[in-house]
């Protein structure tokens, strides 16, 4: 077995069983179903962050390689070895703008050179996807799919950004109207397991129904995940904490209440070392940043990983280091709020966001798919064994009792003006907070059934 690396943002996750010495990257893989025993801290972790973190994983003795790690094998034994984190040594090199779009433009083109199939983008509308529709030269051969997030998804400002870049490029584009994906959460644990909560399963039914479009050819795909990042979309806060350390996971309230599982304060256990190890570095803005792509990598890359099961093999630029690096040493006042690429995206006509254009901020997606799909109720009597049965009982009732009441405020939340009054009087959308725990517990659910089972 050769030495295996961790990947410099975290992508590619490996899994390994220490106990076993199984290795793979499918945490599905490495469990041993039989033998399994729950890893408290690890648990509660995950069900903080709606993601696997720090490391370790809701199952005793199933960990995953950190960017700076290494696994092999000395004497029949896993051996994890730590490493220099070699990335540091790229920040503060200066970098100019026509020079990083000048790299990106090479690497897509040849990447789009080296086969024959035409390219799919998921269109977004946002920046990083309208980046990449402009930086491929043979625009013939873009094939562009949009989802809605409204009610109206063609309002959806995704959609309406999408359907106008796509106008102007001369690029094909198609949307595609989701709201069936709860019934994709079986499918996404036989993929992810207790990686990463069911949140992504909506690209499930984005990409069977692109596949089915398409008549099931091959496509590759192009994918602008975590463009953002580094293009100057966000700051991340002064982490000067452990408590504070959260932060860097960027969960926007995707995940449950850790509190919540039985016997388990991770925050000694598993924080406060990681603080501790890089409290120095994270006085560094530039280091957030990164953290915070590596600590949520383990649920951003499904981006990149579930196409493939589609027939789209996937690449992204914004996912190779030298490109993130360059993008990331650009001066601050043209980083903020991506002010050098809306001057690109001026330049080529397409900086929609100066012009007059009828859509909605809605994001109701979720909010649609539990309207119409209702989810069976979470088994309180098997998840009892590991989380607080009066929280599990609060969700099964919240996603239950979805009243008139209920739809006038939902509509109102998915208002974003309106949204924010109610939030600053103290407002909680406890029907969303319900939802987001129950896709996290869920695969705990199945978990625990399958190691029943076996």
């Amino acid at each position: 077995m050769e030495t295996i690396h961790g990947n410099w943002v975290g992508c590619g996750t490996v899994f390994y069983n220490e106990r076993t010495g199984a290795v793979s990257k499918s945490i599905n893989e490495v469990i041993d179903y039989a033998n399994l025993e729950i890893d408290l801290h690890g648990l509660a972790a995950y069900l903080d962050y709606g993601y696997v973190v720090f490391g370790r994983t809701p199952v005793k003795h199933v960990k995953y390689l950190l960017p700076t790690e290494s696994l092999t094998v000395i004497d029949g034994k896993l051996v994890v070895t730590e490493h220099s984190d070699q990335v540091l040594e790229g920040f503060g090199k200066p970098s100019k703008e026509a020079d990083v779009l000048d790299k990106m433009e090479d690497r897509i083109n040849r990447w789009a050179n080296s086969f024959q199939e035409d390219i799919l983008i998921p269109t977004s509308g946002g920046f990083d996807s309208r980046l990449l529709n402009i930086l491929v030269k043979d625009r013939n051969r873009i094939r562009a799919y949009t989802y809605g997030t409204s009610y109206d998804q063609q309002q959806s400002r995704e959609a309406v950004y999408a359907q106008a870049l796509s106008e102007r490029l001369n690029t094909d584009w198609h949307r595609v109207d989701l709201g069936g994906f709860n019934h994709y959460i079986a499918d996404w644990y036989a993929l992810y397991g207790v990686s990463v909560a069911a949140s992504g399963t909506y690209h499930m039914e984005f990409y069977k129904q692109i596949a089915e479009r398409e008549n099931h050819r091959k496509l590759q795909l192009l994918s602008g995940i975590i463009g953002d990042a580094w293009a100057g979309a966000f700051t991340v806060a002064e982490v000067d904490t452990p408590a504070s350390y959260r932060t860097l996971g960027h969960t926007h309230g995707m995940s449950a209440d850790a509190s919540r599982a039985l016997k388990a304060n991770y925050q000694e256990a598993l924080v406060t070392p990681f603080f501790e190890k890089q409290r120095a570095l994270l006085k560094l803005p530039e280091y957030r940043l990164l953290t915070t792509m590596r600590t949520k990598m383990t649920m951003l890359q499904f981006l990149v990983n579930l196409p493939p099961y589609y027939g789209f093999e996937t690449y992204s630029p914004f996912l190779e280091q030298d490109i993130a690096l360059d993008m990331l040493n650009l001066p601050a006042e043209r980083r903020a709020n991506r002010q050098w690429q809306r001057d690109f995206f001026k330049k080529h006509n397409v900086l929609f966001e100066e012009e007059k254009h009828h859509y909605t901020y809605q994001n109701s997606l979720n909010y649609y798919a539990l309207l119409h799909h209702p989810l069976e109720p979470l088994n309180v009597g098997l998840l009892r064994e590991v989380i607080d049965p009066a929280y599990l009982e609060w969700i099964n009732t919240t996603l239950a009792r979805i009243n008139w009441q209920e739809r006038v405020f939902q509509t109102l939340m998915h208002m974003p003006k309106v949204k924010e009054g109610l939030k600053l009087m103290g407002f909680k959308n406890k029907l969303m907070q319900a939802y987001f725990a129950y896709i996290t517990i869920k695969p705990i659910e199945i978990m625990l059934s399958k190691r029943n089972a076996s």
